[in-house]
């Protein structure tokens, strides 16, 4: 008789929308992560570091009391109520307008990568802890800082790895021309919806038969007609004018040389109450959700005691290492030494090569033949056995004719710096060795 196994034990198990990243992952995760980073400099943003736990008024003061049932929070051994930061915006805006703003001779240019954590619907892949990387441009105004950020997500996106990326661009001052005369319940929930893409049957949740055919329409205001589309239904100063600013966003997109990856989708809505201008979100082919999001948010730092315009943009980090076709972190050499006498001498040598950059594994071995399958399972490129006679060494791994040679130690580094370099001359064959 066959007993059905038991229960799973909790100890055993990770909590719903948590998860462990095993080598592999974790090295695909921090590639990806290092290009961000690169990306980032190279545009001139300095990363900070914030505290993962804020006092709950923080986070409440800067996102909104809406933002609430997505906190973790916890209560601290003085009795002061603390939450998990759902994002970075609102932290690095608490930074800047309390220490940096103050005695800045210019605008800020900001960075980081860094885990955040945020209560989700049940569903697939809904994680509850996940990484953003992202840049925030403050203390600037104006079309060329939103150029600026949306050229920068769409570069992050290309060095990230995403095939094809395209950027979508809309205006909270568009919709809010539309939605403005609604009831502050009325427009949270039909603003919920339109977060979410749930455009069917939404004309039916408005009182005016006029907005109903508006949203009915508002799906279908993207691509290259969008704007002139959008200038028929237009009613305020404040809706004309957010047209006319996307108009000549589009116009320094282009000389930014991203034109081509820039689209405007009059739809977007992002979630979190604190977008006051354009806002966006970026995609990559074969991703049916956005990558990143960002936009306009000039009434944050306000909130904190410094008023000064912001913009910037959150990637995440989770949902673009799942799209990168990217190989597995390759190690470079498996040394493995033949009894004591032969220790120090391997030692010598994986330092050595560590210098050089390479990822060397060193270890006692008991034979060249279980030394082969141990480097082959470890996917190394190339195996050294070391004793004390000197050293014999084998490409398994790369371009280029089969190497294989038996040389003194000394001489294993330049065997492998020769051969990768395509320039190993011919060489003695390898006679059998006794171990």
């Amino acid at each position: 008789m066959r007993l059905r196994p038991g229960p799973r034990q909790r100890w055993a198990a990770l909590p719903r929308g948590l998860r462990d990243l095993a080598p592999a992952e974790a090295a695909r995760h921090l590639r990806v992560v290092g290009r961000l980073r690169a990306t980032f400099r190279a545009w001139g943003y300095r990363e900070v570091l914030t505290p993962a736990l804020e006092y709950l008024e923080t986070l409440v003061h800067g996102g909104g009391p809406g933002i609430q049932d997505r906190l973790f929070k916890v209560v601290g051994r003085r009795g002061e109520l603390l939450a998990l930061r759902p994002d970075l915006t609102v932290s690095i805006a608490r930074l800047a307008a309390t220490r940096l703003l103050p005695d800045a001779a210019g605008p800020l240019r900001l960075a980081y990568v860094a885990p955040v954590y945020r209560e989700q619907e049940e569903g697939r892949g809904r994680l509850r802890e996940f990484t953003q990387a992202g840049v925030e441009r403050l203390g600037e105004d104006g079309v060329d800082a939103d150029a600026e950020v949306i050229a920068l997500a769409v570069e992050a996106l290309r060095r990230a790895g995403i095939a094809r990326p395209v950027v979508t661009v809309g205006h909270i001052g568009f919709l809010d021309d539309a939605l403005g005369a609604l009831p502050p319940e009325t427009r949270d929930a039909l603003v919920a919806r339109l977060y979410r893409k749930q455009f069917a049957g939404i004309e039916a949740t408005v009182p005016h038969r006029h907005l109903g055919a508006f949203l009915r329409e508002l799906p279908l205001l993207q691509g290259g007609d969008a704007l002139a589309a959008a200038r028929a239904v237009v009613r305020t100063e404040r809706g004309e004018a957010a047209l006319a600013g996307l108009e000549a966003l589009l116009g320094r997109l282009e000389e930014h040389g991203v034109g081509e990856a820039v689209a405007v989708d009059l739809s977007i809505i992002r979630d979190f109450s604190y977008y006051t201008g354009v806002v966006f979100e970026g995609y990559g082919a074969g991703s049916g959700y956005p990558l990143l999001g960002g936009g306009r948010y000039d009434g944050l730092l306000a909130a904190f005691g410094t008023p000064a315009p912001a913009t910037g943009f959150a990637l995440g980090v989770d949902r673009v290492v799942a799209l990168v076709a990217d190989g597995e972190e390759e190690l470079d050499v498996l040394i493995a030494w033949a009894g004591p006498t032969a220790r120090a001498s391997a030692l010598r040598l994986a330092r050595g090569l560590r210098e050089t950059g390479a990822a060397v594994i060193a270890e006692p071995g008991r034979s060249w033949e279980e030394t082969l399958d141990r480097a082959g399972r470890e996917g190394a490129r190339w195996v050294m056995w070391v004793d004390g006679d000197g050293a014999r060494v084998r490409r398994l791994r790369g371009d280029g004719p089969a190497v294989e040679r038996r040389v003194p130690v000394a001489g294993a580094a330049d065997v492998v710096a020769a051969a990768d370099a395509h320039q190993v001359a011919a060489g003695p064959e390898v006679g059998a060795w006794s171990h």
